[in-house]
Order: structure tokens, then sequence, then C-alpha cells
């Protein structure tokens, strides 16, 4: 066997270990991620059980808006990637979720709740992993590559009804939810580990590093990058700015995963065993919601889905809105509301972000996703603060069936603005 055969091996063999690094990685983000989203009843019940009803759901809305302000500092991380790369950020996001994990674990009130729910809003909107799928899968593999991770990963979306069904029952004591945080702490901290010591920096972050010659040209990434993005007047300019807004609006429908548990609690068709079926059939449509993105992406191309997925959006809102407080059927129609719901906006979540990636090149490519971040960060903390005045004034219900309409204002959105990028090549995109 020859040199270039040796390394092209090794080469081939170090990407297969990455992958399932990275598949480990996407089990901690996913459960970390979702775990805080089937306990918010729990949460109030321990926190906030000497307001009345509405008023307890209110400053819970109002906790999840403050947290939601630490989504924004994912935009640092994305443009951190692009300055000190993606290694760097990718150890310490697996580090950071178990820790914040550990400091909820502990949490004696729901200001300590708050800040702890902070850090890890922080840490799980990061996806380096992302970057580097995308960054060191062959052009035509990249949305293959990305669901074989995605489906890996799915394992923490399995685990968290598991989870949920041991820990929280109708006989449980308060704060037994607390149990929900122990696996991102066992996983997390000895994943850093592996992260750190194993996982390389990736080769397109390689060869800019290399290309950036002076300390002036290092300090300047930021404002070189937002020209990059912003100054050229193409059709992909057009098309990351349509993304940024459908990101904004998709975030504000958040409150619908994010208050969902909290809804059913208060439903009398639906008991906490319904609940836990519930939040099995969550977990699952993410999987189903992953898998379709992954399959169809490459297929039918990223532009359909956007249509596809919006349109569930809207109709899985309104069966879940109204499906809660339908006697005899609501346990039926709250599983398909919330099913299409999760499907849709975590496939959105996919597909939004391939095509961000494959429309900004190598070396704006982190400062571009962060600022798509934002956007959705943005969106999920007017969202919550509006559903905070909402709920107070009003109802859940109200909240919810507001957020599902604005919906509409996306489809025009997809048809005019959004680009096909499908079977794009990274290494040959520019925005000029």
């Amino acid at each position: 066997m020859d040199q270039n055969s040796e390394n092209s091996e090794s080469l081939q063999n170090y990407f297969k270990y990455m992958i399932i690094v990275l598949i480990l990685v996407l089990i901690l983000d996913n459960y970390t991620q979702f775990y805080s989203n089937v306990i918010p009843s729990k949460i109030v019940e321990e926190f906030l059980s000497g307001y009345p009803v509405n008023e307890a759901n209110s400053i819970f809305a109002l906790s999840l808006a403050i947290i939601s302000v630490g989504s924004y500092v994912v935009f640092v991380v994305w443009y951190s990637a692009d300055k000190v790369g993606r290694k760097f950020l990718l150890v310490l996001s697996v580090f950071g979720m178990a820790f914040a994990s550990l400091g909820i674990l502990f949490s004696r009130n729901i200001v300590e709740y708050t800040i702890f729910r902070f850090l890890l809003a922080i840490f799980v909107g990061s996806d380096i992993w992302l970057i580097y799928v995308t960054e060191e899968s062959p052009p035509e593999k990249k949305a293959f590559w990305t669901n074989i991770v995605l489906v890996g990963g799915m394992i923490g979306v399995i685990l968290m009804p598991v989870f949920r069904s041991i820990y929280i029952t109708e006989t449980s004591p308060v704060g037994a939810w607390r149990g929900m945080t122990y696996f991102s702490i066992i996983l997390g901290i000895p994943l850093g580990i592996v992260v750190a010591l194993t996982i390389k920096e990736t080769s397109k972050f390689q060869e800019i590093k290399e290309s950036r010659l002076s300390t002036k040209e290092r300090t300047s990434i930021l404002k070189e990058n937002l020209k990059i993005i912003f100054k050229s007047k193409s059709e992909r300019r057009t098309a990351y700015i349509a993304i940024l807004i459908i990101s904004f609006i998709r975030a504000l429908v958040g409150v619908l995963i994010s208050l969902g548990e909290l809804y059913m609690s208060n439903s009398p068709y639906l008991n906490e065993g319904d609940i836990n079926i519930v939040v099995y059939v969550l977990g699952l449509s993410v999987l189903v919601g992953f898998l379709l993105t992954g399959i169809l992406a490459d297929k039918i191309g990223r532009k359909p889905l956007f249509y596809i997925f919006f349109i569930m959006l809207i109709m899985g809102g309104i069966i879940f809105i109204y499906g809660a407080v339908t006697p005899g059927i609501a346990l039926i129609l709250v599983c398909i509301g919330m099913s299409m719901i999760n499907v849709a906006y975590w496939g959105l979540y996919v597909v939004i972000s391939i095509v961000t990636i494959e429309i900004i090149p190598t070396e704006a490519r982190g400062t571009g996703n962060g600022f798509r971040g934002l956007m959705g960060s943005f969106g999920s903390t007017l969202g919550l603060l509006l559903t905070m005045v909402f709920v107070y004034f009003f109802s859940l219900q109200v909240a919810f069936l507001i957020f599902t309409m604005l919906l509409f204002i996306e489809i025009p959105l997809i048809y005019k603005y959004i680009i096909e990028t499908k079977g794009t090549d990274l290494s040959k995109i520019g925005l000029k």
C-alpha cells in the first residue's frame, strides 16, 4: 500500500470516528435541550406554588424570556468559531452543557433556576457539530452525513420521555424533576475530555487560518465577515436576509413547545400519564422531523421543505391548541397536533441551518450562523414576553393562537426569496 492510500484510509477512519463522537455530542445536546421543555409544570409546582395559576404561568414565561437572552451569546460563539476555530467552541459547549445541568440540579428557587438555564441556553444553541459535519463531508453528501448524525443524536430525544416517565408520575414528590439532569452531567463531563483530546480542527478552517497572514487581518474578522454577508447584492444575500426573518417568526412559535407541557398540565382532560404519552410522541416526532429533512433535503431540495414544514406548523398548532380542551379525544388530538408541531419545528431548524451554511462562504460561515441564531433568539424572547402579557390578562391558549396565525406571513417570503441550494460545493460559495 503506497503512502497516498495509507493517508486516504487514515482520513476515512478519522472521519468515521469523528462522526461517532459528534453523534454522542448531539445525544447530549438533544437531551439537554429537550428535557427542560417537558418539566415546566414541575418547576412552577416547586418554585411558584404560592401564586394564582395565571400569575405563576406569567412569571414562568418571564423566566423563560430571561433565559432566552442567553441564546444571544450564541452569536458570539459562532463568531468565535470563525476567529479561534471550531474545536475550542465544541469542547466548551460540551463541558458547558454538563456544568449548567449541574447548577440546575442544585437550584433552590426560580432565580437560581433561571440563571443556570440561561447558561444552558448558550451552550445548547451553539451547534458547532453542524459546522464540523458540513465542512468535513463531501459536497454531495452533506445532507446525508448531517442526517446520520441527527438520527444517531435522536437517542437523546428518545431518552427524555423514558427518564420523565421514571422520575415524574402521579405520585412523584415535588422536586423529582431534578433527576432529569443526571444524564447530562454523567455523559457531558467525560465526553468533553474525549473531544478535547481526540477531535481535530476542521480542515476548511485550517485552510482559512493559514490564509490569514497578519495580526490586522485576524483582529478585523468580524468587520470583514459582515461585509462578505451584507455588502453583496446577490440573490444569496437576499436569501440570507429572508432566512433571518423566517428564523425570527419560527422562534415566536417556539412558545408552543417551551410552554406546551404547562398548557397540557392545565387541561382537565389530561392527566400525568397522558402527558408522559405525549412526551413519548414528541420525542418520536422530532426523530421523524430530522429523518424527513435528511432524506428529502437531497431528494426534493431545500425549498419545498420550507413549504411543507410551515403548513404542518400551522395545522399542528391549531389541532394542539383546541385538542387539549376537547373532552373525550383530548389525548388523541394533542398527540397529533404536537407531533406535527415538532416534526415541522425541528425539521425547519435543520433545513434553515443547512441553507444558511450553503449560502455563506467558509470565512464568514460562523458569523452568518450566529446572526441567524441571534434573530431566532430575538423572536424567542419577544414571543415569551408577549406570552407573559397574554397569559396574565387572557390565557396560554390566546397566546398560542396568535403566534400560530403569524406563520402565514412565511409562505410568500419563501416563494419570493428562498433559493434552492441542493448540491452546493462549500468550497465554491461566494456572495459576490
